[in-house]
């Protein structure tokens, strides 16, 4: 009997295990904890290169068992270790916003078991912990650091881009204190999920920019962003002055209103967090994209999940993203994320 499992954030467990109902009949919902969620597979047994198919599991693979001290993680993964590995030791989620727990315990029982595994054993694993597409990777689920301990998951998947490159897919990004909003959080995390990166000297526009956290990322990185709302920005956005030259263009207007005169004629990246339904606020990212004249490398576009009826249409927006012709299209819930998910275009 084989099983596979998925970590994703607690609010949206009922919207994880819907989708994979719909998506994989041949999963049957098998055990869960907080975070934490497993499917019997029906039929041919499943691979390390399984694709889970949800826009909430933010790393998932096949199950190897549990395991409760670092001796019987290296039993369970014998069979694998005819190539090299890389280890993936994160925490599951616990119900309470990631920006909201004690960073001093967050992440503490993750760190004293891959130190435990690492020591026991120092040729099991490549010393890196970022996975390059191809790469076999064991994951070992722990409990939250604030939790009493508990066995533990050990699985393994075989790396591609329907999965993070960091443990976990990838882990919280908290704000440096100069960060005027949360949406630094939100974009790092999408770039770092997607393995994207912007270059000093690009351009960027953002639809929904105030008061400017995102937007204040991409200068930081070294590119000219272009900030589209009537809000205010944070005077730190507005009077930032690059090393490479660059800064911010505030387009004090909503998003159908900027003139295509007042934008570049290429820019690299386009960015969306506006604070409307998706069915809206696709149409935006729609012109945007044309706006772009095929000059775009990436984008990252926020989808609103604010009820059960935004997210039974989440296939049909997803249709609708496609249609902007992006090379790959890739949907995921990351840690600063609540109520909505990241589409992830790549050209």
């Amino acid at each position: 009997m084989s099983f596979v499992w998925a970590t994703h954030q607690v609010p949206s467990t009922r919207w994880l295990k819907a989708e994979v109902s719909a998506r994989a009949p041949h999963l049957k919902f098998a055990f869960a904890r907080p975070g934490l969620t497993t499917w019997k597979v029906e039929g041919a047994a499943p691979t390390p290169a399984t694709i889970l198919p949800s826009s909430f599991a933010r790393a998932f693979g096949l199950s190897l068992g549990r395991a409760t001290e670092a001796a019987e993680v290296l039993t369970a993964i014998a069979a694998y270790r005819d190539r090299p590995l890389r280890l993936h030791v994160f925490e599951r989620d616990i119900d309470v916003p990631v920006d909201e727990q004690d960073p001093t315990t967050r992440g503490t029982r993750a760190t004293a078991v891959e130190a435990a595994l690492r020591a026991l054993d120092p040729a099991a694993f490549l010393p890196e912990v970022r996975a390059a597409i191809g790469d076999r990777v064991i994951d070992v689920v722990v409990p939250h650091g604030r939790e009493p301990d508990e066995p533990w998951l050990v699985g393994v998947h075989d790396h591609d881009d329907h999965h993070g490159p960091w443990p976990g897919g990838v882990q919280h990004v908290p704000p440096p204190p100069e960060a005027p909003s949360r949406a630094w959080c939100k974009i790092e995390e999408a770039l770092r999920w997607g393995d994207l990166a912007p270059a000093p000297g690009e351009i960027a526009v953002e639809l929904g920019s105030s008061p400017g956290g995102a937007s204040y990322a991409m200068l930081v990185r070294g590119l000219e962003v272009h900030g589209v709302d009537p809000g205010a920005m944070d005077p730190r956005v507005l009077g930032f002055r690059g090393p490479h030259g660059n800064r911010f263009v505030h387009h004090h207007l909503p998003a159908a209103e900027v003139p295509k005169s007042a934008l570049p004629r290429q820019y690299q990246w386009l960015m969306n967090d506006i604070n409307l339904a998706p069915m809206v606020a696709l149409r935006y990212v729609e012109r945007f994209v044309a706006l772009a004249h095929g000059g775009l490398k990436g984008a990252v576009i926020t989808l609103k999940l604010n009820d059960d009826g935004v997210f039974a249409a989440l296939p049909r927006l997803v249709e609708r993203i496609v249609k902007m012709g992006p090379r790959r299209v890739r949907v995921t819930q990351l840690p600063s994320h609540r109520s909505e998910v990241a589409a992830i275009l790549t050209w």
